[in-house]
Parts: structure tokens; C-alpha cells; sequence
């Protein structure tokens, strides 16, 4: 292994063993399933094996944009050549400004149309500067940041973030990019031909996500995005006459669907009503020429990031729906909104075809599933070989903590009722006052979460998740306040508040010690649960399915959330466990941890939390 130099003075067990692994799977051109703890530094281990071995083009692949910058952090340390490709409306200086966020679907339209008419400077300027300009900012910048590094480039070299990351593909090792960049076929052929899967080394990082990457093509659209396409149309797209017809046919079949829980619906009429999908495309596109004129003329360029077609969407929404693969599920919200919902359901067709053409793959999570089962789920067709850390190298969890399983509550349906969610809150209430600083109350779904808090004590300070929640709203207003402040963060298991957010200050510290996970994220006992089910049982069996479903992705959301207090091998934290659930075999020996505690009444729990202060040293 004499291509990389290890950047820190020595090497933690298991590190240097974990480099060669890789370093062997990318040189047989394996697939290399990887669970080494959070905290053990695997990713240092795999980038060292990556830079020792025949690699010569690697993308690095990871979940959420915040997820980013611990791998710049390590590249950097490395001095390795790498670029970022990530969400371009989220750092475009010409379109996106404060609370003027454009859908998906709009930034690309309305980017193509800025960069065709040649409207766009920080484009244009592009086409003048040597890509050696983007490389020293990068390689020079002193921040670890994704956004940090593309907001700076744009003000102070004036160009545009994304297709200046673009540029430098070719010449960088490492491609580091979110999931859609690979694993959505039509973004992967948009900004990474003319490569292929063939062309890459593939690193998944909390790949234990993709156990659940259909998820990744789920689109859903509302009843009033039905009505807000047909008055479009009407307005700029007249001649249109057939598909506004179509849509006023689903705004009807809309009215007469009730879903209080999420029920599988025929796309079948749905289809036939929205007719061609180049149709649809062709009248979006004629929509957002019209738009552009209005908005060039009154705002000037900048106007181009505040066009809307409301068309879109039902197009993004068709492009999942007219999949073979692909289900409809009806569900209403909290406010009683009606949402279809597009989606495929078995996660190796999103990811087993891309996977079984890599050079090699190195899969790998603090959470994995068992190598056979990670295998069998996404449908990969070639040598698989799984790494336990733990036992391959005696590698132990780093940091330390305490487990309590708070026994006398529960989330489970039978018990779901008012005294109920009195007495969580009451357990909640106890572990926040106790303890010092700032925690984090983890749900099993929004409903549990929204009855639970609304009986937490009116003088509790609350962050509570919703699903227009911005990851970077809730960290800047943690950094804002004083360390210590008792604040309970309230988040659904399997969100992005739960495996997005790194609770840390500006020198790196962690300042999460607690986690409470209220009762266990089990699926939702509706369509989409039954539906998922029998389509992965139709291919792995029902035994497999099962347990999938309602052991091991639960178990994983568990202890996602519970990771959130253990990022470095000095922290210390607290765990409470509120099911008596928790006890029982098969969840116990799944989630693998142990229980030092059990509590079965508010003067025993009192105790506890009292012991576990002093061991947090509060």
C-alpha cells in the first residue's frame, strides 16, 4: 500500500486492516459490504485503501448534502484531487435567494432556458477561466463546507457553483455526490456522461439507506397541484384542450377518494387521462418559454429563479407513475390535503443494475444488515464480501453510554390513547428536567409525535421536525444559543433530523448526550407496509420479507437515532429507550445493545436519570 500517506500520527485498530479489505475488494473487483461503529474513523480507512489501490476514478456516494463534509474534510487531509456534485438550486447566485426556493423540476427548466439565452454571467464566465481557477479554490479554501466552498466561489470568482464542480469531473479522482447522482439514471446520463457505472469505483456511505432506495423515485402531487396546472394551461398553454380535459377528470376521481391512512389506488385511470407523457413534457416546456418572456421583462435575469409551472410537477409526478415497477398510494394529511403518491417499491430496481456494472463498490454503514441479506434486497448480481469490524477486527463501539428501557409505556396501536401519550410525555418530561443540555425525543411517525408534545410542559423549548423543516434552520438556531441550554429537539425516526444533522459546535464537539427514542418505528400497518412487503417476499421469499420490514429497518432507524450522541471516541451519552418492547428477544438481540437499566415507574425512572447525570458528569 504505498500510494497514499495516512494523515494522522497513528492508526486506530482495525484502520489499517480495513484499508487493505478495500484496497483487495476494488483490485478483485468485489462488493464490499462494510459495518465498522460510528466514530471508528472507516472513513480515513477507506479512503487510504481507495488511494493504495488500482482505482482511478472513485465516486463517493452519500445521503444528504450535510453528510458532505466530513468526506471533504478527509480529502483534504489526503490532498487528494476530488470535486462535489450536489444540489445546484440550493447554491445557484443568479435563481435562489432567502425564502424563493424553486421546485426541482423549475430550477432545471428555468437554468437551461439562463444558460440558452445567455443571461446567466456566472455561466458565461465559466467558458473564460482555466479549470485550475476552481481547483486552488477548492484545494486553498480553509473551510470543510460543501456550501461554504460553492457560495464562496460564486462571490467572490463570480461563477456558477455546480457546473464549475462539473468541470473538473475528468480531471478528479473522487466525484463526491449525493445518492441521485448515480442511483437516478436520467440525473447520472445529465451531468456524468460520457462515463458509465462501468468507469467507477463506487463508495455508498450509510448505505444501509438502501434498503429503502425506491424511496429515491417517490414523487407525490396534491389535488390543488391538479388545479393550479389546469388554470396554467388555460392561461398560457390554451390549445392544450385534451390534457386540461384529462386533468379535470383526476381533479373529480380526487374528489371521491377518503384515505385517513395511506390506500393503494389503480394508476390505470390516472395514465389514460394524462395520456402521452412527450405531451405533457411539450406543453411544460411551451408554459415555461411564455413565463420566461413575462419575467425577463419585468425582473431582468433574476426573474428567471421565480417562475413556476405548476405542470411540472404532475410531469415529475407521471415520469415515476408510467414506470412498470411503479405503485399509486392515495394519503391525506394532517390538514386533510389529498396527496398520490407515485412510487416502485422494490429497492433493487433502483440500484441493482448500476451496482452489478461498477468496477467495484465498497457499501458501508455504522448499521448494516447482515452481507446475505444486503445482497439478496437489492438483487446484486456478483461477489459480495461483508466486513464486520467487530468481529473481523475486534473493533469495539466507540465513545460509551448507558442504555434504559423506560418498560411501563409503549407506542404500540392497542395501547395508543390518551393516558398514553400523557404518561410518554410525563417520562419525557422527567429525562429533560434531569438532564442538562440539549436532547433529542425520536417518534415513530409524525401522529405519535404531534400527540406527545402537545402534553409536554407549555415552558419546555421545543424544535419540533415537520416536513418543510431546513436542516440548516435548526442547526444555525442551535449554534445561536448557549451551550447547555435545555432544548428538546423532537424528530421522526428514519427523518432528516435523525440522520442529517450533526449536532456539533464550531470546534467540532458534540453537543447531543441524550437520545430518547419513544416506542419502536415499526411500519405503519396500511397499503404501502402490505403492498411493500409482498413485492420484496415475491423475490426474496416472506421469511426474509418479514424480517426486513419489521425487525431489521426498524432496528436501524433505532440505532441511527441513538448515533446521533456518539460521533467521536470521547463521547459519552445517555439512551432511553420508552417501550417495554424493547425487551423482548428478537428486538434485543437485533438492535445489540446492552440494557443497563430498566425503569417501571416515574420514582425509579427519577432515579436513574439522576444516576446517568452523574455520569455524563452534569
Amino acid at each position: 500500500m504505498s500510494k497514499a500517506v495516512f494523515p494522522y500520527e497513528s492508526w486506530r485498530k482495525g484502520q489499517r486492516e480495513i484499508a487493505e479489505e478495500v484496497r483487495r475488494a476494488v483490485d478483485t473487483r468485489d462488493i464490499m459490504v462494510l459495518s465498522a461503529p460510528t466514530g471508528f474513523g472507516k472513513t480515513a480507512a477507506v479512503i487510504y485503501g481507495l488511494l493504495s489501490s488500482s482505482a482511478d476514478k472513485i465516486l463517493y456516494l452519500v445521503r444528504t448534502v450535510n453528510e458532505l463534509d466530513p468526506v471533504v474534510r478527509e480529502l483534504k487531509r489526503f490532498r487528494a484531487e476530488f470535486t462535489l456534485l450536489f444540489s445546484a438550486r440550493r447554491m445557484c447566485p443568479l435563481m435562489t435567494s432567502p425564502g424563493s426556493l424553486p421546485s426541482v423540476e423549475d430550477f432545471w427548466g428555468n437554468c437551461r432556458l439562463a444558460r440558452v439565452k445567455g443571461v446567466c454571467d456566472y455561466y458565461s464566465n465559466l467558458m473564460t477561466i482555466d479549470p485550475s481557477v476552481v481547483r486552488q479554490h477548492i484545494s486553498s479554501h480553509p473551510g470543510i463546507s460543501a456550501y461554504r466552498i460553492a457560495w464562496d466561489l460564486a462571490k467572490f470568482k463570480k461563477l456558477c457553483p455546480f457546473f464549475a464542480f462539473r468541470s473538473l469531473v475528468d480531471d478528479s479522482m473522487f466525484i463526491v455526490a449525493t445518492y441521485p447522482y448515480f442511483f437516478k439514471e436520467d440525473v447520472f446520463q445529465s451531468f456524468l456522461e460520457p462515463y458509465s457505472p462501468e468507469d467507477f469505483v463506487v463508495v455508498v456511505d450509510e448505505a444501509h439507506s438502501l434498503l429503502n432506495a425506491h424511496t429515491l423515485l417517490e414523487y407525490r402531487v396534491s389535488k390543488r397541484d391538479f388545479e393550479n396546472s389546469i388554470r396554467e394551461i388555460e392561461e398560457y398553454a390554451p390549445s392544450a384542450t385534451s390534457l386540461a380535459s384529462g386533468l379535470r377528470e383526476i381533479s373529480q376521481i380526487i374528489m371521491g377518494i377518503s384515505a385517513p391512512r395511506i390506500r393503494l389506488a389503480d394508476k390505470k385511470p390516472f395514465l389514460e387521462r394524462l395520456g402521452d407523457i412527450e405531451v405533457v413534457s411539450d406543453v411544460v416546456e411551451l408554459i415555461r418559454m411564455k413565463k420566461a418572456e413575462e419575467a425577463l421583462m419585468s425582473l431582468g435575469p433574476q426573474g428567471l429563479g421565480r417562475i413556476k409551472t405548476h405542470l411540472s410537477k404532475i410531469q415529475a409526478w407521471m415520469q415515476v407513475l408510467v414506470r412498470d415497477d411503479s405503485y399509486l398510494f392515495a394519503e391525506e394529511d394532517e390538514r386533510g390535503n389529498l396527496w398520490l403518491i407515485a412510487t416502485p417499491l422494490d429497492p433493487s430496481s433502483v440500484v441493482s443494475a448500476s451496482l452489478s456494472r461498477v468496477k467495484a463498490a465498497i457499501l458501508m454503514s455504522g448499521t448494516m444488515p447482515p452481507g446475505g441479506m444486503v445482497r439478496s434486497v437489492l438483487g446484486i448480481n456478483r461477489n459480495v464480501k461483508h466486513v464486520e469490524a467487530s468481529i473481523a477486527f475486534g473493533v469495539t463501539s466507540y465513545g460509551s453510554y448507558v442504555v434504559t428501557v423506560v418498560s411501563d409505556v409503549t407506542t404500540a396501536f392497542k395501547h395508543r390513547d390518551d393516558r398514553m401519550y400523557r404518561l410518554i410525555a410525563s417520562r419525557l418530561a422527567t429525562i429533560h428536567r434531569g438532564l442538562p443540555g440539549l436532547k433529542l425525543a425520536v417518534y415513530p411517525s409524525y401522529e405519535v409525535m404531534y400527540r406527545v408534545i402537545e402534553r409536554l410542559p407549555s415552558e419546555f423549548e421545543l424544535i419540533v421536525e415537520s416536513k418543510s423543516t431546513s436542516l440548516e434552520e435548526v442547526e444555525s438556531f442551535l449554534l445561536s444559543r448557549e451551550p447547555g441550554e435545555a432544548i428538546l429537539v423532537n424528530a421522526v425516526a428514519g427523518g432528516k433530523l435523525v440522520e442529517g444533522v450533526e449536532f456539533i459546535d464550531y470546534e467540532g464537539n458534540n453537543l447531543l448526550k441524550v437520545v430518547a427514542v419513544v416506542g419502536i418505528p415499526f411500519p405503519q400497518p396500511d397499503d404501502y407496509t402490505k403492498t411493500h412487503l409482498k413485492v420484496i417476499a415475491g423475490r426474496i421469499g416472506p421469511t426474509t420479507a418479514r424480517k426486513l420490514v419489521y425487525l431489521v429497518g426498524p432496528m436501524i432507524k433505532v440505532r441511527q437515532a441513538l448515533g446521533r450522541a456518539i460521533r467521536r471516541p470521547e463521547d459519552r451519552a445517555a439512551f432511553f429507550l420508552l417501550d417495554y418492547r424493547y425487551l423482548r428477544k428478537d428486538i434485543k438481540r437485533t438492535l445489540d445493545m446492552p440494557v443497563h437499566y430498566v425503569t417501571r415507574g416515574s420514582g425509579e425512572l427519577e432515579e436513574v436519570v439522576a444516576s446517568v447525570r452523574k455520569i455524563l458528569g452534569g
